[in-house]
């Protein structure tokens, strides 16, 4: 076969097997130097070597040869891995503090990789599994090194806060996830194995989304004494991936989750494919190896053949293989090895295959070393550019390179496919001898579908309001902004997240970026009823548009004309397009009905459904069409636009209608046509509809037409209070305004108000995609127990627990630690309570007012018995984030006395 005719067969291959492939439609990560993935590929294209390193040790006879050896204690190292949005997640600071760093960790990397993904997990339709794994770590031990101090905590509870068994278990339970929760422990191989077994499990329907990865943190850092040279780390900290010089790895943490879908079902929902997962394997070397720990190349070639066999490619076609380059001196020539072993079942070419390892950057990631050469690859891919493996001088005399497909990418370089699509390939080799390669290629390609509407509404919330501006803030300063479709951006932003409490929204007619001016509420607990309001009044033409960009507008509106003559619709429509004034009755009623009953289709459309009707003149007849007391014909003959006398039985109406008079008819009943004519004959109402309408328990008031004459009636009774929501559908349009910028406006305060809205129907017509957004700022505070034989305090990291501290519960009796300095005077007031408490709970007999809780060695575990010692000696509610925002004693008194002042304040009034 040429090398023409490969390609053709691949192309077409590719989309006759959609149902096979998966795509990667979000991930999200954390590593040593990067707390986010933008930061860890502009690590990796910058070449910046993220690891940790310490004071080189001379150690007497640690070399090979007997001699000296210098060792450089090295780690990569997870900034702030102890803090944690507890508050997100519904636990309690007491909770978070039995929750294992790495668990938690991996939480909020699950959140932001189905927020990348645009994935809300309350609305997929079909089942969200999760895969995943974690190393063993010593936080365990550290909590029951405290099990005085905690009161209540069984076994059972730090091992199901710890266990690497329940970090899905609990990610599925914390977001809502449905489908299976499987842990993977495959010891370094755990996340790809995660990734390949989430992946069998949607190729069979067991779930119709997967979260895969792994975590390894270690907080504070774990201690890694030297083990020899014979071992597996790296001397002078440096990994050396495939060099002459490589003596082995650097021990790392580390963090990443990608979200998959099957490919079909990716492109038919417009999710953003990062890259697609054409293929993968496992395998085992089995017993024919020299040892336990010992790898084969047999069992790895056999990975990647298979991998490379399930993907349906050409092995010539992967131009970039990211391996597991461990830098052991046995280690990486068996790699080499076995790749050109599995290559050379197709291809005799040498050097065309670009080699790297990212353990060169951030050292070996245990559980999570997988993950992190999966997001190193899918964001190379997104880039076509393929990173540099770093301290690669000279060739480890042991691998052929020459004569093999590989040589190791040593620069930032353009990435250029053997044909039309990037290929690469992913391994990842555990000790005991599981081997895990995944085949990749770069996301296909999708035309742009430009809309025709020229508003967007864009919508951001959050738990908190400090979080919502923070989001806010973030996207106002998102990069992916200026090249994205402020159509897709919209849509993502109103699918793809969560719809918390504290919300925002803006309406732009430019960039997705340009809604600076932004309306913000607290949406209720509960969904308020909306009544429909028609004030039968001519409305701008500026609204003609809606005919243009909105089918259910347009098919109400050209239903309503299909029911009168040639001439009258004709006439109608040149009144809708601002070309004539309504001189004629009949002309103007018509208009107003098609006009009012066509907007009421749109706001349905858009999920807003009427709990009751009102309408006065014209809008009389739209509020029965609407309610289904008469259909639109008879509704016409009622005003006149159709001749003759309304011909069907009285229906009943399916939504309850008021009246001027304030009579209210609940849904269900029926009402004759000479009702109907009475009450189009009423006109303007006085205020007894309005006020019966307020009398209801908070329903929201929308006019579904041109002014505010209703709205702005109901609003000035005595009756109306600032919690009643007033709406209209139409304001401040003037020559060229935008009709649709005005709906979206009032469509935004109904979500502010807790409103369902169809999305779907707002684009209603158009086929959006989503595109990767500015995810959840997370609010995060420090949750850390510490052993008592660990240091003190580490880099990064809260304060730890002071060996010294009281064994007492939390919340506790009293401590004495320390005899209060007898020379500061105990006069009754907070500040003199609380610098009280801190002498007791840190154990130091003086101590200033201005002096921090944390500075002095105070932590989150002895915090929560302090506060709660407040709250016992003050009817006050303090949480722990205000000891965190005031931490000396002086600011946390201070909050004390505002507390109580403002609960005298309450009392007297």
């Amino acid at each position: 076969m040429s090398d023409a005719d490969r390609r053709e067969a691949e192309r077409t291959g590719s989309a006759d097997r959609e149902d096979d492939f998966l795509a990667v439609v979000g991930m999200a990560g954390r590593f040593p130097g990067a707390g986010d993935l933008e930061e860890f590929w502009a690590n990796l294209a910058a070449g910046v070597d993220s690891v940790t390193r310490g004071a080189t040790r001379l150690l007497p006879g640690g070399a090979a040869d007997g001699g000296d050896l210098a060792f450089t204690p090295s780690r990569g190292t997870l900034d702030g891995a102890e803090w944690f949005d507890a508050d997100y997640f519904g636990y309690s600071a007491k909770e978070a503090l039995l929750i294992d760093p790495q668990h938690r960790v991996f939480l909020e990397c699950a959140v932001t990789a189905l927020e990348d993904a645009g994935l809300d997990p309350d609305r997929v339709a079909g089942a969200v599994g999760v895969y995943g794994g974690a190393t063993e770590t010593g936080y365990a031990q550290a909590l029951r090194a405290h099990a005085g101090r905690l009161p209540g905590v069984s076994e059972d509870d730090v091992l199901l806060g710890t266990a690497p068994d329940f970090l899905v278990a609990r990610t599925a339970e914390r977001l809502g996830l449905r489908g299976p929760a499987v842990a993977v422990q495959a010891a370094c191989a755990t996340a790809l194995v995660a990734v390949h077994t989430a992946g069998r499990a949607l190729l069979a329907g067991d779930c119709d989304v997967a979260l895969a990865g792994g975590v390894a943190v270690h907080v504070p850092p774990k201690h890694l004494p030297w083990n020899g040279p014979d071992g597996t780390l790296a001397p002078d900290g440096v990994c050396r991936a495939f060099d002459a010089r490589g003596a082995g790895t650097v021990a790392s943490n580390g963090v990443g989750v990608v979200v998959l879908k099957r490919l079909g079902d990716a492109l038919a929902a417009g999710d953003p494919i990062r890259a697609v997962l054409r293929g993968s394997a496992v395998t085992n070397d089995g017993a024919d190896r020299v040892g336990f720990t010992a790898p084969t190349v047999s069992g790895q070639a056999a990975a990647v053949r298979e991998a490379q066999l399930a993907a349906g490619v050409d092995a010539r076609s992967v131009t970039c293989v990211e391996a597991h380059g461990t830098a052991t001196p046995l280690g990486d020539p068996i790699e080499v090895a076995a790749l050109t072993r599995a290559f050379r079942e197709e291809t005799d070419e040498s050097g065309f295959c670009a080699l790297g390892s990212v353990k060169t950057n951030i050292g070996h990631a245990d559980a999570a070393a997988g993950a992190a050469g999966l997001l190193k690859t899918v964001l190379a891919l997104g880039h076509r550019q393929i990173p540099p493996s770093l301290h690669f001088e000279e060739p480890n005399p042991q691998i052929d390179f020459a004569s093999s497909p590989f040589r190791v990418a040593t620069a930032l370089e353009d990435w250029k496919p053997y044909g039309e699509t990037l290929r690469a390939g992913v391994s990842s080799f555990a000790v005991g001898g599981v081997n895990a390669h995944l085949v990749l290629e770069e996301a296909p390609r999708r035309a742009a579908a430009p809309s025709e509407r020229r508003a967007r509404l864009l919508v951001h919330s959050a738990r908190t309001a400090s979080a919502l501006q923070a989001r806010l803030d973030r996207f106002a300063q998102a990069a992916p902004l200026e090249s994205a479709d402020p159509a897709d951006v919209a849509w993502t932003l109103q699918t793809g997240r969560r719809a918390h409490a504290h919300r925002a929204f803006g309406v732009t007619t430019g960039s997705a970026d340009s809604a600076r001016d932004v309306e913000r509420a607290v949406a209720p607990t509960r969904v308020r009823p909306t009544v429909f309001l028609f004030p039968g009044r001519v409305g701008p033409a500026e609204a003609w548009r809606l005919h243009a960009t909105e089918p259910a507008f347009r098919t109400a509106f050209d239903t309503v004309l299909g029911l009168v003559d040639d001439r009258l619709a004709a006439s109608v429509r040149s009144v809708a397009r601002g070309l004539d004034w309504p001189e004629r009755a009949e002309v103007r009623d018509t208009y107003v009905f098609a006009f009012e009953y066509a907007l009421a289709a749109l706001w349905q459309r858009w999920g807003i459904a009427p709990s009751a009707v009102f309408g006065t003149g014209t809008g009389a007849a739209v509020a029965a069409a609407v309610a289904g007391s008469l259909t639109p014909a008879d509704a016409l003959r009622l005003i006149g636009s159709v001749p003759g006398a309304p011909q069907g039985p009285p229906r009943s109406h399916h939504v309850d209608v008021l009246f001027a008079d304030g009579t209210r008819h609940v849904a269900g009943g029926t009402l004759d046509t000479a009702r109907w004519a009475a009450e189009r004959a009423a006109g303007e109402p006085a205020d007894t509809a309005p006020a019966a309408l307020l009398a209801d328990t908070g329903p929201i008031l929308l006019q579904v037409g041109a002014g505010a004459p209703p709205v702005t009636l109901a609003g000035q009774l005595p009756s109306h209070s600032a919690d009643r929501l007033l709406l209209p559908s139409l304001t401040e349009l003037t020559d060229g305004g935008d009709a649709l910028a005005a709906m979206y406006r009032t469509l935004g305060r109904l979500w502010l108000a807790g409103a369902q809205i169809d999305w779907a129907g707002v684009h209603d017509g158009e086929r959006r995609v989503r595109v990767p957004l500015p995810t959840y700022p997370f609010e995060r505070l420090p949750y850390l127990v510490r052993h008592p034989d660990q240091e003190t305090e580490a880099a990064g990291a809260a304060p730890a627990v002071p060996p010294t501290a009281p064994e007492e519960e939390i919340p506790g009796a009293a401590a004495v630690a320390a005899e209060p300095d007898a020379s500061r005077p105990d006069d009754g007031t907070p500040l003199s309570f609380v610098l009280g408490l801190f002498g007791e709970a840190l154990g130091l007999p003086d101590i200033e007012p201005d002096e921090s809780f944390f500075e002095l060695g105070g932590d989150s575990l002895v915090g929560i018995k302090l506060l709660a010692r407040i709250r016992e000696a003050y009817p006050v509610e303090i949480k722990m984030s205000s000891l965190f925002t005031a931490a000396t004693a002086a600011d946390l008194a201070a909050v004390v006395e505002e507390q109580l002042a403002a609960s005298a304040e309450g009392e007297a009034s």
